[in-house]
């Protein structure tokens, strides 16, 4: 794809600073924007791609298909959830999600309508050992109609329009999953799964997948990256599941029907621990299931954080050892102003956004403290001080 003396200056430069290396002196027969190209990409890698930067023959996308695709991390994740004889990655992009797919198939299919992205992805899987994969230079609509029925289809739709622009509702995207959900579960004999960008609604989408039967929120070391949809062919009640890679957190999964008839615990105030569970259960909406599950209780119907009088040590989430509970008015403000110069401030179902209340309470950002700013269940407004554990 390229020639040696380009494939020579990439090696020597592969940890340089990419703008500095645009300005350098160069043999006339290096293909500088594609060593470029290849320098962020493996510097890119290096974190989100750790099994491609270990491979020095892996090739790299424009930026754009870096940012769009998958971690490592992520597409681990979704091969761990299907298995089988053939699957069909019918969007691509620079196939991280395929390379990982291939690993639990005999057999698989990558479709992506770039011509140049698809040869790279096609090289970059035979140096990274899956060269049971066939490559269609198509679009999925293109694709369907030839495509023999596998046990999973995989789809990952952009979430950008033509200028660019970010969209979020599932119609908007491309390829439209939607117009073609009829072929795209004919064609699959296990099911279908879907990527999905973690700003979509999940009971707005469920009301557009009636057959979905899991959710899957993926977080990785604590920032929501995806939702997975899965359409199984075996039935069963809806399972939400929030797991946060990079941790040692169990999975959080429970059902929307268990979630719908849990009586919660509440409490009367903040006890000795206060807990904050997180980003993937928050996006899954399992608020009231905890209180089932661990040993606390919830603050308040609105207020997504829990206390207990004894440390939950396997928590989801971050905890905190509590110091002091201020109520949030004048008084309880002086008082603050004389305990806290520091603090790491959170905001949680309160009239102030962190930085508004930072700057109120005039503390300076960081340190060992947090500063919790929230509501209790008779609509109290307090400030909790502590440590988190």
């Amino acid at each position: 794809m390229t020639n040696e003396e380009t494939l020579r200056f990439i090696a020597a430069h592969a940890d340089d600073e990419v703008a500095r290396v645009a300005l350098m002196a160069h043999d006339p027969a290096v293909d500088l924007a594609f060593a470029l190209q290849q320098i962020k990409g493996r510097q890119k890698a290096r974190e989100k791609l750790p099994d491609y930067y270990a491979c020095p023959e892996v090739l790299y996308p424009p930026t754009v298909n870096m940012e769009q695709c998958s971690s490592t991390a992520t597409a681990q994740y979704k091969a761990s959830l299907v298995a089988g004889d053939t699957f069909a990655d019918l969007s691509g992009g620079f196939g991280v999600d395929t390379l990982h797919l291939a690993r639990r198939f005999r057999q698989g299919i990558y479709v992506e309508p770039n011509a140049e992205l698809a040869e790279l992805v096609t090289h970059n899987l035979t140096v990274l050992g899956a060269p049971q994969v066939t490559t269609l230079v198509c679009t999925m609509e293109e694709a369907l109609p030839q495509l023999e029925p596998a046990d999973w289809l995989y789809v990952d739709p952009s979430r950008r329009d033509g200028y660019g622009r970010r969209v979020i509702d599932l119609s908007h995207c491309v390829p439209d999953v939607l117009a073609h959900w009829h072929e795209l579960t004919a064609k699959a004999r296990k099911g279908v799964m879907l990527k999905l960008s973690p700003m979509l609604d999940i009971r707005q989408t469920l009301r557009q997948l009636p057959d979905t039967t899991d959710v899957q929120v993926v977080a990785l070391h604590g920032e929501c990256k995806e939702l997975l949809f899965m359409v199984r062919k075996e039935t069963g009640p809806l399972t939400l599941t929030a797991v946060n890679l990079g941790t040692d957190e169990q999975p959080f999964a429970f059902t929307m029907e268990e979630e719908e008839q849990t009586l919660p615990s509440w409490s009367d105030g903040v006890g000795e621990w206060l807990y904050e569970p997180n980003a993937a259960i928050m996006k899954a909406g399992g608020y009231k299931t905890l209180t089932q599950r661990f040993a606390i209780r919830k603050l308040a119907p609105s207020t997504h954080l829990y206390t207990s009088d004894e440390r939950v040590e396997d928590f989801p989430g971050r905890c905190f050892k509590v110091r002091s509970v201020i109520p949030f008015h004048k008084q309880g403000i002086r008082q603050l102003a004389t305990e806290v110069r520091q603090a790491n401030v959170v905001v949680r179902n309160f009239p102030l956004t962190a930085d508004e209340l930072r700057a109120r309470l005039k503390v300076r950002d960081g340190g060992s403290l947090f500063l919790v700013g929230t509501t209790l269940a008779k609509g109290e407004k307090v400030l909790v001080v502590g440590e988190k554990a």
